[in-house]
């Protein structure tokens, strides 16, 4: 591995996941903080939906005696909290991997060799 490929695999697995949950979690913070205490389920929801609503896929059944837009927005607020749920452990395994990449980074620039 030459130390271009360790940096890109430092930037894309390590350093961006992190960079992607702080970024989240100080957009979020008015969200999950109320009167100096911390919601981690909506901690949870919210970090988690950017990297969750991209893996549910939707099938919009229509009911005869409801509304249109009545379905869509049950549908999408259902959409939301599951992909926020899913997302939710995408992020932790993200950051767990981060963790191990920044320690395979360290142990492959201090064996890395000249060819």
């Amino acid at each position: 591995m030459t130390k271009k490929e360790i940096t890109k695999d430092f930037l894309f697995k390590s350093l961006f996941p992190v960079l992607i949950a702080s970024f989240l979690s100080a957009i979020f913070k008015n969200v999950f903080t109320k009167d100096g205490v911390t919601d981690y389920f909506m901690v949870w929801m919210m970090c988690g939906i950017p990297f969750g609503i991209r893996r549910i896929y939707l099938w919009l059944f229509l009911q005869s005696h409801s509304s249109l837009l009545f379905t869509i927005g049950i549908w999408a607020a259902i959409i939301f909290i599951i992909g926020g749920l899913i997302g939710g452990v995408v992020l932790v395994w993200r950051l767990l991997c981060a963790v191990w990449y920044l320690i395979l980074t360290i142990y492959r620039i201090f064996t890395y060799r000249i060819k």
